[in-house]
Parts: structure tokens; C-alpha cells; sequence
């Protein structure tokens, strides 16, 4: 039998990883057995990785193993007359070969996720035994993560989404045949994912300085820790492993494994989950064998028991590469444990949360020492949060600047603490290893407005205060499941959403249920975003929803009640809450719990702390405009910048029935007052035919000075007489400028095509920096080049 592995790595887009990553998975694939194939530079273009890819399903036999790697980014294109979330209708899904940037409308680069389900498709069909492994994300959302600075996996330009459907439908006149794909995915190949559909993965410095993907860095780590000829270990218990190592270094990333995840390892044969471990005695300690694979370790606590019968407990106190070890509370603490006995975990330690003092605050060190959810961060260690002193007092910061407002004593500042560290605990709460619920369930989040959801990604979109949003979850299995939400503000502070229910919303096979409708009339006004008052409005902040899904009623306001103790035994859900709620003492003792699979889901995005603005209306066929949540960069002097469109080539003129249409281009900028300046230019073409290239002109579009923003327009109109006069156009925001000029255009011309939106700062030299090296914009019918060059100054600004 052998064993094969394909290991694709792109280094593209800014990526310093995945070289470092394909490079430990060899290593660590080494030691399974594996024979690996690494695609880098050139070989990991999108030919490279399709020969590579044909060539193992060609090499593979019924009884051979095979593994799929890839690492680089992961991008999407949709089509905005069909796609509002993701994923969903109009939208493909693709990842990034190395050649990607020299795709055209006749040659798409990336490979679609529809390929790569086929090639799967085929090579499960030469051998079952497959397994596929994807750090990369589909996001969108373009900011860094404000707690490490790591680098997201994902494209960062919009992608046409009119290139994506083109090569879509050369592969079907290709003859590729799609309609013998699994709806829920192929059933013979796990797959392992860097993050949930549509979330962010990252890659930043592991803990030995290298650079890596956070997934591909935890699942090295925990494959070196696993003994290929001693055990049988499942990839849900493995990646589950991963989950908590990731949770562990970034709250807003959680990997998932896809497929039958019970499989064991590099293998088809299913392994039992794990629910309890083996405990025996090696002198005065009792050993937990396998629970540091599992990723348990110091302050966690088992009951020890066997055959249902209680024999005691045990906090763990040490590790070493693979067991446990405590000594047995009880009854007996002596007790000699017999052949058979199991430990089986009852409570997790809470995390502790790193804090940082400034100068003259050392006072509140012991503070910090003394509670169990707080410690005092080491020499070297970049803290979380950090206790300031200034002119009003003493005050939290944390990376995006002032947490709290100032409060006279550095005391004051240990419930906001205490918050803190709650809430990220909350953000890492992970499934038990083994005993993760392999639910089907879809996650929505949506911005509601007059009654009406908007879908938006997952993670990364940018709401404001008085905006509404509401979360769908539906049940796609079989069993009901019962469903609550959890809601980290931006404060930290964790809110049930679903008070209602307390004990879960129960949701049937099949069905749906919206948190932020009305379960009596059926509105659905939403969910109303705040701005808390105890919070500097100094920035944008991420708030998240925490969607706990389990096969049976779990209390989560045991979370709330501050470690008060139900009377009745609690699940291990439950017990995970109650533990989080409970930080008021280290000692708590450990008891016996019930079982219970769960699963764990995350939306989050980012609360802008002002009104919000207006929202602009106009579609355009290619939206390239910067993520809004990503601060500008520093303003300074104005910068002359000449904007050029030389050429337009018109490939088929079929959205306007004559031959005769104009041109219209719109620029934007903020003039020296602050105020917002625009400039029109308008170019018509008479007697087109398809094929043409037309002269738009030598004069530039636009000539300016740029300070904070440079925002540019363009759309196609059918010409009917001398048509609209965009000159008496106003607006006191680039929003309302823009739709304002397609509704002058609409009402002078039988149809208003937008084909391209851009927005440049001043940290890409209002677009001089990246039009330089990719100056080509291509719609559906359009192609024309536009570029922005820096020049000195000569004469007035058109925008003065």
C-alpha cells in the first residue's frame, strides 16, 4: 500500500507562509509513511497544480492513501444582480495558483471550488482513503487581526466575478460534468478547513519565529505528538486538537473538519469517540493516558469512576508528550485503581488572561495575582489588554486604543478585567476532543432592514450603532437540536441572546429558526446594535456571536449567574458555562457530569462607534473599493495625481440596442476645506461595432490634488440625444455624489450600466501604487486600461 501526498503551495498576495508550510507537512507526512510532492513557484501555477493533481489520480490503487495539500490564498467572485451572502447563488469560490494575475476573460487562472471537487471526485472513485487539507479562507474582509497582526489568507483585490462565471462555462462546454457531485460533499475524502465557509484563516509567527498558517502549524504540532504504530486516533479527535491549538493563538479562527470525520487517521476504519480516557495508578500519581494528546493540561479536572461507580477525582497537575497526571481526591486518596477505570473530564481550567501594568502601578499586581482569570503578563509577551494611567486616572487599553474610560483607582479596573477574560474564554470555547456534534447546521448573519435580511459574510462586515442584524440557523440533519446565542459586545460583555429560551431554541430537522424575529406576529424587526456608553469611541471594534448547538437542552444562563450551581447534574455543555461564570474561586469542586455532544459556531464583525452613513445603491459589474472597516492611513500634504483612461474596447455590444453609447467617469476627492469635490468627464461613441478599441482621448480624466481618498466611478449609458448633464450634480458625501449621477444618467438613457468602482488612499498612492503594476479593469463587455500617476504641481487643482 502506498502513500502518496500532493502539497501545494502559493506564495502570493503578500503570504510569507506557505512555503514554511508545505515544508513541515512534508516533514510531518514523512513520518506517516507518505511520499511527498511539493508544488512551489512556477510548478504551483494553475497548470502545475493540475498536472500534479492528474498525476496522483492517475498513481493511486484501490488500498493507497492519498492527501491533498493547500496553502495560500483562498478568493471569491459573485455576481451582484445574484449574490448578496456567501456562499450562495452567484458566487464562486476559488483558490490562488501562483500565475493567477495573468488571467483574462479567455484564461481564468484560479482553479474553482467546483474543479476541485471533481479531481476529488475521481480520486476517491481509484481509492476511498482520501484526505484533503485547505488553510486558506474565502473572506472578503480585508483587515489584519487587531490582536496579533497576523495576515488573513485571502485575496486581496475583488475578483470580476463575470471571469469566474466565463471559465465556469467553458468547463461545462468542456464537457465537465457536474451533476455527479454529493450535495453535502464527497463522502469517501475528509477535509480538513482552515476556518467555517466565508471566515477568516491567518498566517503570522509561531512560537519558534517562522512564519505559518495557523492551521497548518497546530495540525504539524499535533501529528508530530501522535505515535503512527501505538493508537488509533480519529480526524475529528485530531482536529479537534487543532481547534483548541488555533482557538488557543486566535479567537476568531476555527478550523472544522468535513466528511467522515470519524475515520482514523491516514486510514477508512471508523474509531469509537473518545468519551473517557484510561486512568491507573503510578505510585502517588494517578495517569490519564492520552489526555495531553488531547490537548488537557494543568488545572483540569476528571472524575474518576468504574463502571459508573465513583472512585474520586483528579486536577490535573503535570504533563508530559502524551498522559496526565494528579493526585486522586476522595474518599481514599490512596486508593489503588482497579483494571478498567476510566476518567472522563468534568471541567476545563479557565484561561487566564494576560494583563499589563504601566509605570507606577505595580500596586495592583497582587490584584492581578490573586485571581484566577487574570495573571500578569511575562517579559517579552505582548499582552492582550494593558492597565494606563493618565491625566484622569487609570484606564484598560487593549490594541485598539482606550477599553474603558478612566477610573480613579487602579482597583476600579478588576470587574472590567474579570470581563475581559470572560469573554475571550467565551470566544474559545471549544467541543470536548471526541465528542464534537457532527451537526448540519447553516449560519446566517444578516443586516436587517424595514423587515427585510440583507445576508452578510460571516465575519468581517461593518455595521453601526442603530443598525439591526439577525442570526438564521437551520437544521440540516436529522435529530433536533437546540440552539443559543451568545453575544460579545464590544465592551466584552457576554449577553444571551435567546433569554427567552434559556435552555436552547429547539429546532427540527429540516427547519429554521431567526434570532431577531417575532415567534408571535412573524416580523423580523431584528436585533438592535449599541455603542455602550463605558466605551471611548475611538474606533472600529469587533463584536461576535457565539451560536452553541447541542443534542440536548443546555443552560447558558448558567453563564451569566456568576457560577451559581444548579440543583440538578449538569451536562458537559453546561458545565463548560458554569465553569466560565465561576471566577471567583480556584477551588471549585469537581463533579460528575452527563455527556453531551455539542458543536460551536462563530459570526463576528465590526462596530463603527458613529451613525452610520448613507449607504450607496449603485451596482457595479467590478467593485474594487478598500474593506471600510481598515483604518485610512496617516493624512498628510496633498498629492497631484492625473487619472487616465486611453482606450476602451467594447467586446459585445449587447446591452443597448444601437450602436451609439457614452461614457461617463466620475472622481471624487475632499477639497482643502474638508469638503467633498467631484469632477464628470464624458466620452461618446457613435456607430460601434463589437471588437472595436475607441480612443477615449489624450486629455486625463481627471487632474487634482488628493488628500484623504480618491474615489472613481464608471459607467456605460445608451446615448439619446446629448442625454444628461451631470454638472448639476450634489451631494455632501461620495455616497450620495455617486447614486445621485446614476440617477441623472438613468434619466437620460433607456439603460445605466455601472461597470467599475475604486476607492484609493494614501498609503497606495491614491492608486499609483497599485495601478502601476495592473492598470487592465475587464467587465462583461468592457475592457479599458485606467491608470494614476503622481506629478508635480502645475496650476490650479480642478477640485480647488
Amino acid at each position: 500500500m502506498a502513500r502518496r501526498a500532493l502539497l501545494i503551495g502559493s506564495e502570493t498576495g503578500g503570504l510569507s507562509g506557505p512555503g514554511h508550510d508545505t515544508a513541515a507537512m512534508a516533514t510531518t507526512l514523512a513520518r506517516w509513511g507518505f511520499t511527498p510532492v511539493v508544488c512551489e513557484g512556477e510548478n504551483a501555477s494553475r497548470a502545475g497544480i493540475l498536472d500534479a493533481y492528474e498525476r496522483l489520480i492517475s498513481q493511486s490503487r484501490p488500498d493507497d492513501a492519498a492527501v491533498v495539500y493547500y496553502s495560500g490564498h483562498g478568493a471569491y467572485a459573485k455576481d451582484p444582480s445574484l449574490a448578496e451572502g456567501m456562499p450562495g447563488p452567484g458566487v464562486v469560490q476559488f483558490i490562488i495558483p501562483t500565475d493567477f494575475e495573468e488571467s483574462c476573460e479567455d484564461d481564468f487562472r484560479g482553479i474553482a471550488n467546483v474543479e476541485l471537487s471533481v479531481l476529488l471526485d475521481r480520486l476517491t472513485a481509484r481509492t476511498p482513503n482520501a484526505a484533503v487539507v485547505l488553510d486558506c479562507c474565502h473572506s472578503g474582509a480585508m483587515s489584519r487581526d487587531p490582536e496579533t497582526g497576523a495576515v488573513p489568507k485571502v485575496w486581496p483585490r475583488a475578483v470580476p466575478g463575470h471571469l469566474a462565471r466565463a471559465h465556469l462555462d467553458s468547463l461545462h462546454r468542456g464537457g465537465a460534468d457536474l451533476r455527479g457531485l454529493h450535495p453535502g460533499g464527497n463522502q469517501n475524502a475528509v477535509r480538513i478547513v482552515a476556518c467555517a465557509m466565508n471566515q477568516r484563516a491567518y498566517e503570522a509567527p509561531n512560537a519558534d519565529g517562522v512564519s505559518m498558517g495557523y492551521l497548518t502549524d497546530a495540525l504539524t504540532r499535533a501529528l508530530d505528538t501522535l505515535d503512527p504504530e501505538v493508537g488509533r486516533w480519529s480526524w475529528a479527535t485530531v482536529v479537534d486538537r487543532v481547534r483548541m491549538l488555533v482557538l488557543d493563538r486566535c479567537g476568531v479562527q476555527r478550523p472544522e473538519v468535513e466528511g467522515p470525520g470519524e475515520r482514523e487517521l491516514f486510514g477508512t476504519e471508523p474509531v469509537e469517540q473518545v468519551a473517557s480516557l484510561p486512568a491507573s495508578r503510578q505510585r502517588q500519581w494517578v495517569r490519564i493516558a492520552g489526555a495531553r494528546l488531547l490537548g488537557y493540561g494543568a488545572g483540569d479536572e476528571f472524575a474518576i469512576h468504574h463502571h459508573d461507580v465513583p472512585l474520586g477525582a483528579v486536577v490535573v497537575e503535570w504533563t508530559d508528550g502524551h498522559a496526565a497526571f494528579g493526585r486522586l481526591r476522595g474518599p481514599d486518596p490512596e486508593l489503588e485503581l482497579p483494571v478498567g477505570a476510566r476518567a472522563q473530564l468534568v471541567a476545563t481550567s479557565v484561561p487566564t488572561l494576560p494583563v499589563s501594568l504601566g509605570a507606577g502601578l505595580e500596586s495592583l499586581a497582587q490584584d492581578v495575582l490573586a485571581d484566577p482569570v487574570l495573571r500578569l503578563a511575562s517579559a517579552g509577551e505582548t499582552a492582550p489588554v494593558r492597565v494606563v494611567a493618565d491625566s484622569e486616572g487609570v484606564a484598560l487599553h487593549d490594541a485598539v486604543g482606550p477599553l474603558s474610560r478612566s477610573k480613579p483607582a487602579a482597583h476600579d479596573l478588576l470587574g472590567d478585567l474579570r470581563r475581559v477574560a470572560r469573554a475571550r474564554a467565551v470566544l474559545r470555547l471549544s467541543e470536548d476532543p471526541g465528542m464534537a456534534l457532527p451537526a448540519r447546521v447553516r449560519v446566517e448573519l444578516a443586516r436587517v432592514v424595514d423587515g427585510v435580511a440583507h445576508p452578510l459574510p460571516a465575519c468581517g462586515a461593518v455595521l453601526h450603532p442603530g443598525q439591526a442584524v439577525c442570526v438564521a440557523v437551520r437544521n440540516e440533519g436529522e435529530q433536533y437540536l437546540y440552539v443559543s446565542l451568545l453575544d460579545i459586545g464590544v465592551s466584552s460583555q457576554v449577553t444571551l441572546l435567546n433569554p427567552a429560551h434559556p435552555s436552547g431554541v429547539p429546532i427540527a430537522p429540516g427547519k429554521q429558526y431567526v434570532f431577531g424575529g417575532d415567534d408571535v406576529t412573524g416580523a423580523l424587526p431584528g436585533m438592535e446594535l449599541s455603542w455602550p456608553s463605558s466605551v471611548p469611541p475611538v474606533g472600529p471594534r469587533r463584536e461576535s456571536i457565539v451560536v452553541l448547538i447541542s443534542e440536548e437542552r443546555a443552560d447558558a444562563v448558567l453563564l451569566q449567574q456568576g457560577g451559581v450551581r444548579a440543583g440538578r447534574p449538569l451536562n458537559r455543555l453546561e458545565q463548560q458555562l458554569w465553569r466560565l461564570g465561576a471566577q471567583s474561586s480556584r477551588e471549585i469542586t469537581p463533579m460528575l457530569t452527563r455527556s453531551v455532544r455539542f458543536a460551536v459556531r462563530t459570526v463576528d464583525f465590526d462596530v463603527v462607534p458613529t451613525p452610520a452613513p448613507y449607504s450607496e445603491k449603485a451596482v457595479f459589474e467590478v467593485d474594487d473599493r478598500p474593506d471600510s472597516a481598515t483604518p485610512p492611513g496617516e493624512v498628510g500634504e496633498p498629492t497631484r495625481v492625473v487619472l487616465r483612461m486611453p482606450t476602451l474596447v467594447l467586446h459585445h455590444n449587447r446591452s443597448f440596442r444601437s450602436q451609439d453609447f457614452r461614457l461617463d467617469t466620475l472622481v471624487v476627492t475632499t477639497g482643502a476645506d474638508g469638503e467633498i469635490r467631484h469632477h464628470n468627464h464624458t466620452a461618446r461613441f457613435t456607430g460601434t461595432v463589437d471588437g472595436t478599441r475607441l480612443v477615449i482621448g489624450g486629455d486625463p480624466v481627471f487632474e487634482g490634488d488628493v488628500r484623504e481618498r480618491l474615489d472613481v466611478a464608471v459607467w456605460v449609458s445608451s446615448a439619446r440625444g446629448e442625454g444628461a448633464d451631470l454638472s448639476a450634480v450634489t451631494g455632501e458625501s461620495t455616497a450620495r455624489v455617486v447614486d445621485a449621477t446614476e440617477a441623472l444618467l438613468a434619466a437620460g438613457a433607456d439603460r445605466v450600466i455601472g461597470l467599475y468602482r475604486a476607492g484609493f488612499r494614501a498609503d497606495e498612492r491614491f492608486g499609483a501604487a497599485r495601478l502601476g503594476a495592473e492598470s487592465t479593469v475587464r467587465t462583461a463587455d468592457f475592457t479599458f486600461d485606467l491608470t494614476v500617476e503622481e506629478v508635480p504641481a502645475r496650476g490650479p487643482s480642478v477640485l480647488r
